[in-house]
């Protein structure tokens, strides 16, 4: 184990680390807890000479034990503000028996600078004899370390001449700069500008394995961060003295977001290009905020071929071994509501030109003051595998290796994607955490679960593989641009925004990905983009069955758009619903949307191509463009348009004669009038006309409904005239009686149910005439309709004035008479398919008549049986109006006759002069003729109501007195369009 000779010093400082440590004389001197403390000094008298001296390295102080060293600062700070760097080179140094704990901890505290572990004066040899490298664990509880000490600065004087000093930290490195092994714990609301993490040492291999005494180590460069409550935002590498805006300087904090700049980052991971072991980092926040780039940079280890070489286990000299190579590694994770800014960046510091397995000189990789200044993008990679496994893939895909027997051209054609990296960047967010990415983002995996989000605008992301599940959700919004080989959708959502721009080109597409699977009621919703917005090979639509049969399916969901989609539409569902796979995927659209389904274009075997061409192109999948089984939702709903605007539409067209893809409706839309739902014609999938809407059933029921409360009302009238002829002598009195009923109307397009409720009052007198004793009155009626079905109500209410007369023969026979006008208003909501909330409005005037003729059969004193014909007939005139959801409806003139044929029968029981009881019983058969049909949205459809039925009925009179009477009387009626399930007359009198 050694650490590297190439060491970051600053050059200004003078002060040899003998000489700094020599300075602090014990523990309680050196804790600064409480103080403000500056690790900068000038001095120039007789004991120091005129330089610049650095008291900030951090030690336990207990010489005589364990340590060499001493140190300036004790190592656990509480309360303090520190102005300057503090450095941890000197913190673990010691002998073999070296007790001391390898931490620093800063609490309560502010450090204008940073943190530092290495050296900060120009003699630190000491460090590299007795160095046992323990690992660090730095804790920043409820502090700020700002990265914002740039520069130390003396102006003074002495012996009467100018005395100035500067010294340039600027450049060292961001907030936390550490080349060690780290535990690195920032909690309770801590604030750091920057954390930058390299490979200061490593365990060496013996040799390499070309050679018989090789032997590589194992042991790997270990960090772990972890970030509870608390900011990371980027450092600086600038002075960020030299700019401004309106007199202000910027801060480390500051984050400019443009395109590739080193001060924009906020934490940094570098392994370093001839380590001979992996550096692999963990990285968690939890409820915090990371704003700032990550940048993570990753080389082959040194005795590493990407290209091959030839091993001492043959003498052949063909190239068989990679060598060895430890897989470097960031694991990035935000948990629980963090959220981050910034772009994911990957990169390599430098490559082996001549393949000897040692890293070629590094520049431009450092500065003068060892500074990342230049990077190549991409981790290192190699396609070329020998005795190493593919670790992960290739963006820009990999080209075969030249063989020199063949004519062909292996080295000009990709082959795939499958390449061995030498580091791996891994982003996972959970629990609610937020990323909202900047400029480009190269990463190997990104986890998105338990509903969190990732927002991709104005950026580039590209990722090996994509997964969200758990209601989580990628938003690729106005010039956004994903890229990914696999995408999965599990009970999440993925949003092409309709703002996004995107080219033909490959890399200009909003999202890109070799396969895309949707499932467990996952969505891809790619809205009303442009078709090259998506530019996918296999879309994978397929489902999930929960423990109770309930089928989830991953749904794609292209809106209003006219999407052409160039892949192949697959899943390994079957309608079947006694299979074990049976399910579906779930194409959901508007109904003015439409889906092309092209496939890609490789479903052609090329047996006849030449044997061993590589080409990966030249293979066809053999996968029809549609495979599997799918349900089709129609999501918009509205009032406007008329049936030819949506029956036979096309909703989908498979573009391939070989598809066996079954399609079937998810749902019924309303549409216009009517409700619609998707049907499978060969390879063609249309909007097929069901029923009326449950708005349109209402608005179509509206007429008939009014007749049957008029029809309720004139029964209530007639019931007054029949039981003026039986009974105890009516002269005409005063009346009122409730009357209500229940209605259920079906004439195969309309369909309601209907609860009546009303009163009438009226008063009437007896007059004598030459022939006939007649009964001449008025009356008013007041009702309430409640009339529902499915979703749709409508509130009723009628007013009604009647005149109406009775004629009593002396031979028996009497005729009955009436005339009245009706105002209905009638107040109409619904619930649309859509779950959208539409009402309406409409008031309609009437004018009714009814005549009944019959003969009063007298069976003795009390009894009679009474033959009887009427006729009545309600004539409604309505207005123009237009539902919330721009359903047109025409004012109607909605015709309603009713003929019936019946008998009454009674007998009257006397108990006094005063006192008698009437029960009666009634027949009748009833002819219903309303031939009508209105105009809704341009189409004319049938809304009347018609057909025989027959009533029967039962009730009673009872006069309490000769004056005063109650009434009560109860039909059915049943048979016709509509069916009076019940109906009820209850009332009172007082006659003259």
């Amino acid at each position: 184990m050694h650490s590297w000779k190439k060491k970051l010093v600053v050059s200004q400082l003078a002060l040899a680390c003998t000489l700094a440590i020599t300075s602090q004389a014990n523990a309680a001197t050196n804790d600064i807890s409480g103080q403000t403390y500056n690790t900068f000094h000038h001095y120039n008298d007789a004991t120091y000479a005129d330089d610049v001296y650095y008291d900030g390295y951090v030690g336990w102080n207990n010489y005589a034990a364990d340590s060499y060293y001493n140190g300036d600062i004790y190592p656990v700070i509480n309360n303090a503000t520190v102005n300057g760097v503090i450095s941890t080179y000197y913190l673990d140094d010691g002998i073999s028996t070296n007790t001391n704990a390898n931490s620093l901890t800063i609490k309560n505290s502010t450090i204008h600078g940073m943190i530092y572990s290495e050296c900060m004066t120009t003699d630190c040899a000491e460090r590299a004899n007795d160095y046992y490298h323990d690992r660090l664990a730095l804790t920043v509880d409820n502090s700020t370390i700002d990265d914002n000490y740039e520069h130390y600065t003396y102006n003074g004087t002495y012996n009467n001449a100018a005395d100035t000093h500067v010294v340039d930290v600027y450049n060292i490195g961001t907030a936390i700069t550490l080349d060690q092994e780290v535990d690195l714990s920032i909690t309770n609301n801590s604030h750091v500008a920057g954390i930058t993490l390299t490979q200061g040492y490593e365990w060496e291999d013996i040799d390499d394995n070309t050679v018989s005494t090789g032997v590589n180590s194992s042991e790997v460069f270990n960090n772990t961060i972890t970030v509870k409550d608390s900011t990371v935002t980027s450092g600086s590498w600038s002075d960020e003295g030299t700019s401004g805006w309106f007199g202000n300087t910027g801060n480390a904090s500051d984050y400019n977001g443009g395109d590739w700049n080193r001060d924009d980052i906020a934490l940094a991971v570098i392994a370093h290009p001839a380590a001979d072991n992996a550096m692999q980092t963990t990285a968690t926040f939890d409820n915090s905020t990371l704003m700032g780039d990550v940048f993570f940079s990753s080389n082959f280890d040194e005795n590493f071929f990407p290209h091959g070489r030839d091993s001492y286990r043959d003498a052949d000299g063909d190239v068989d071994t990679n060598g060895w190579d430890g897989t470097d590694r960031l694991d990035l994770t935000l948990n629980n509501g963090s959220k981050w800014v910034g772009a994911a960046m990957s990169a390599h510091l430098t490559v082996d030109t001549n393949d000897d397995g040692v890293p070629d000189a590094y520049g431009p990789v450092y500065n003068d003051s060892g500074v990342v200044i230049d990077t190549s993008t991409g981790t290192e990679a190699t396609a070329t595998l020998i005795d190493i496994a593919a670790n992960s893939l290739w963006p820009s895909s990999t080209v075969g290796v030249e063989n020199s027997d063949s004519e062909y051209s292996e080295f000009d054609h990709i082959i795939g994607n499958e390449v061995y990296q030498s580091g791996l960047f891994n982003v996972t967010l959970n629990t609610g955490s937020q990323w909202d990415t900047t400029k480009t983002s190269l990463i190997d995996t990104l986890s998105i679960n338990s509903g969190s989000t990732v927002n991709v605008a104005d950026s580039t992301l590209i990722s090996d593989s994509i997964s969200l599940t758990g209601l989580s959700a990628l938003n690729i919004n106005e010039d956004g641009h994903v890229a990914t080989d696999s995408l999965t959708v599990d009970n999440s959502t993925v949003t092409i925004s309709d703002e996004v721009s995107a080219g033909w080109a490959v890399g200009d597409a909003a999202l890109y990905a070799n396969n895309i699977k949707v499932t467990n009621d996952g969505i891809l919703d790619v809205g009303n983009t442009a078709a090259n917005a998506l530019q996918v090979d296999t879309l994978n639509l397929t489902s999930t069955t929960d423990t109770s049969g309930n089928i989830h399916a991953g749904v794609f969901n292209i809106e209003s758009n006219r999407f052409v989609l160039d892949a192949d539409l697959t899943n390994d569902r079957t309608n079947d619903t006694t299979k074990s796979n049976y399910g579906y995927g779930l194409i959901a659209m508007n109904s003015d949307g439409h889906l092309t389904i092209n496939g890609n274009g490789d479903n052609d075997n090329t047996a006849s191509i030449e044997a061993g061409q590589n080409e990966v192109d030249n293979n066809g999948d053999h996968v029809a463009a549609a495979t599997g089984n799918y349900k089709v939702r129609i999501d918009n709903a509205t009032g406007a348009g008329s049936i030819a605007d949506y029956n036979g539409n096309e909703l989908i067209y498979v573009n391939d004669k070989n598809s066996n893809a079954t399609f079937s409706a998810a749902n019924k839309a309303d549409l216009g009038a009517y409700t619609y739902q998707a049907e499978q014609r060969g390879n063609t999938v249309v909007l097929q006309q069901m029923e009326l809407t449950d708005y349109a059933n209402m608005a179509l029921s509206i007429p008939s409904a009014n007749t049957n409360i008029w029809n309720l009302e004139q029964d209530t009238v007639g019931t007054r005239l029949t039981n003026s002829r039986h009974g105890l002598a009516d002269n005409g009195g005063a009346w009122v009686s409730y009357f209500g009923g229940n209605f259920n109307g079906d004439n195969g397009t309309i369909n309601y149910d209907q609860d009546v409720n009303g009163i009438m009052v009226g008063v009437d007198t007896k007059i004598d005439g030459n022939n006939a004793k007649w009964i001449v009155g008025a009356a008013a009626g007041f009702a309430k309709g409640d009339m529902n079905d499915r979703s749709g109500q409508v509130d009723q209410d009628s007013q009604t004035a009647y005149i109406y007369s009775s004629a009593h023969f002396a031979n028996n026979v009497f005729v009955d008479g009436s005339l009245s006008y009706s105002h209905f208003n009638n107040d109409l909501s619904a619930t649309m398919s859509n779950g959208t909330y539409v009402d309406g409005s409409t008031n309609s005037d009437a004018w009714g008549f009814g005549l009944k003729a019959g003969y009063d059969f007298k069976l003795g004193d009390a009894g009679y049986v009474t033959p009887y014909g009427s006729i009545s007939g309600l004539f409604q005139s309505g207005d123009d109006y237009q539902l919330s959801n721009d359903m047109k409806v025409d004012g109607q003139s909605y015709d309603s006759m009713r003929y019936e044929l019946g008998v009454d029968a009674g007998y009257t029981f006397t108990y006094s002069e005063d006192q008698a009881l009437t029960p009666y019983f009634k027949l009748a058969y009833v002819y219903d003729d309303s031939n009508n049909d209105n105009d809704v949205n341009g189409d004319s459809i049938d809304n009347g109501t018609e057909g025989s039925a027959v009533r029967v009925g039962l009730g009673t009179q009872f006069s309490f007195t000769k004056n005063f009477s109650a009434y009560t009387d109860a039909n059915y009626l049943g048979g016709g369009d509509v069916d009076q399930d019940w109906s009820a007359n209850v009332g009172v009198k007082y006659t003259w």
